[in-house]
């Protein structure tokens, strides 16, 4: 029976706990033999995804794993105390709690414990070399390693949950999953063949170029256009944006759907704009044309991980739809009033034109959405390729309980 501690501290706040949420379920589905223990500091966003989690409850059982409050130091270091942590996953270079710490590092630990640092989704070519890299700490007791989830088979892959497996492999199962939640208005447009249905989910930004695309594209396009808003902090920015433009499409806001029907609504779409390192994952999985708005970082630097990503999915891609799908993508991450690093320029250079000035980008952009919107159809070869790719490195969860085994604890 593995003994094993997962670690998460809300940043974004579905991406984070999101992913977390994710493997620990996957964990659970392809072995009995773990007993999992989930410490989180914000428990309202895991109760988000999962009405069953209590955010008030110090300590509580959930899918048959123990959840804690991260905050609550008291109980975590009772529990940490008398039941020592063997493997500890610690997600996304959070920190240590001080509990935890003083646990480990104080002189109270009796056993030996082995942290595994999984770090944050990249497509970096680091991410290979960096896979499975051991790395000291304070005590001979503790050990550590990093675990690279990631795009290659020299990294541990991504979540290959059961639910998202048969998402995406039936289309009449994701849609009345997704249904679930949804109202009859949204259940009956779901279902309908005769809908162009786009999902927003991303950061705030102004949405007027996109509300004027779809517009657009509305006209272009045969069958009739149904975004749909997912609710969160973009959600407000994109409604401002269709009643300034006068959208002249459909559009309704999603209620809150659990982890397992957000993967059923994103898999039953025509294209997404998605945020947030669980659900970028799922959208390089799922074969339909998206856009990915990266966590804005120092000196732009998400440019350089939108870069990277973007070489892995550039062989896949006929050029000419690829440096437009490229342009659009760095054009949507780009914050201008944030001066660009070293790398951040070395990652704009790839592209064939420097970009505009900030006056004109709104103008390109609109542009350019309404292109990719227009050859989602065309384009679509070019995402289902990438994701088989994607999919034959294997599941991340089974390749790291393989990487327990080898851990010499």
């Amino acid at each position: 029976m593995k003994n094993v501690t997962v670690l998460c501290s809300v940043i974004d706040n579905y991406g984070d706990i999101g992913f977390v949420y994710r493997l620990c379920r996957r964990l659970s589905e392809i072995s009995e033999d773990i007993r999992l223990r989930i410490v989180v500091d914000n428990l309202n966003s895991f109760a988000f995804m999962n009405p069953e989690v209590n955010p008030s409850l110090a300590e509580q059982y959930v899918n048959g794993w123990k959840i804690f409050d991260w905050n609550n130091g008291e109980a975590c270091k009772k529990e940490f105390t008398e039941n020592e942590p063997e493997f500890i996953l610690q997600c996304f270079q959070c920190r240590l709690p001080d509990w935890l710490e003083e646990i480990l590092y104080g002189g109270i630990l009796k056993g030996h414990s082995y942290i595994i640092n999984v770090e944050y989704l990249t497509a970096e070519e680091w991410a290979d070399g960096f896979h499975k890299l051991k790395s000291g700490t304070r005590s001979i007791q503790v050990k550590k390693s990093f675990f690279m989830p990631g795009f290659t088979k020299k990294t541990g892959g991504l979540v290959l949950d059961s639910n998202f497996k048969r998402c995406l492999e039936d289309r009449a199962f994701a849609i009345n999953m997704a249904g679930e939640s949804l109202n009859a208005v949204q259940k009956k447009i779901l279902a309908d063949d005769g809908y162009f249905k786009i999902l927003v989910f991303s950061y705030p930004k102004d949405f007027d170029f996109l509300v004027r695309a779809i517009n657009s594209f509305k006209k272009a396009c045969v069958k009739k256009i149904h975004v749909f808003i997912a609710k969160g902090i973009s959600s407000e920015p994109f409604m401002a944006s269709c009643r300034k433009i006068n959208a002249e499409f459909e559009y309704s806001m999603l209620p809150a759907l659990k982890q397992e029907q957000w993967d059923a609504l994103l898999c039953s779409m025509d294209f997404n704009f998605i945020r947030g390192e669980d659900s970028f994952s799922r959208a390089s999985l799922s074969a339909i044309p998206f856009v990915w708005h990266v966590y804005v970082q120092d000196e732009e630097f998400q440019l350089v991980k939108l870069n990277a990503f973007l070489e892995r999915l550039k062989p896949f891609f006929d050029s000419d739809l690829f440096e437009d799908y490229k342009r659009f993508c760095f054009l949507y991450n780009r914050y201008y009033s944030v001066e660009p690093g070293d790398e951040a320029c070395q990652a704009i250079a790839t592209l064939k034109d420097p970009l505009p000035k900030e006056t004109d980008a709104a103008i390109e952009m609109e542009n350019l959405a309404l292109k990719l919107l227009c050859t989602a159809e065309k384009g679509r070869t070019g995402f289902t390729d990438s994701a088989r790719n994607f999919l034959s490195n294997g599941d991340l969860a089974a390749n790291l309980l393989a990487f327990m085994d080898e851990c010499d604890i």
